[in-house]
């Protein structure tokens, strides 16, 4: 079995969410989810927020969304920052995110 993780970006439209992005982060589960807990936000327990960090693991070519979260336009920047950071590190030199 074999599973690859990705963070979905969602934003609240007047027809529901909608993907605005998508980034890619491998096969390493521990690598993804330590990544997905470095992120600021709040869970998204309700449809109140408006931008959404979805984290999917697609497994055997089906997706399913492992957490969730609603941040700020302000989060969002920051979390980019961050995910560009630790993604880069990842890539070019093996380092697990802080």
């Amino acid at each position: 079995m074999f599973s690859k993780y990705y963070i979905e970006l969602n934003m609240k439209t007047i027809d529901g969410f909608e993907r605005f992005g998508c980034l890619e982060l491998g096969s390493d589960r521990g690598f993804s989810l330590g990544l997905f807990a470095g992120l600021a936000g709040r869970p998204a327990d309700d449809d109140t927020g408006v931008l959404h960090m979805d984290l999917v693991e697609k497994r055997n070519g089906l997706p399913m969304n492992m957490q969730v979260i609603s941040c700020t336009v302000e989060e969002l920047g920051r979390n980019m920052k961050y995910l560009t950071r630790e993604l880069f590190k990842k890539i070019n030199l093996d380092v697990p995110p802080h």
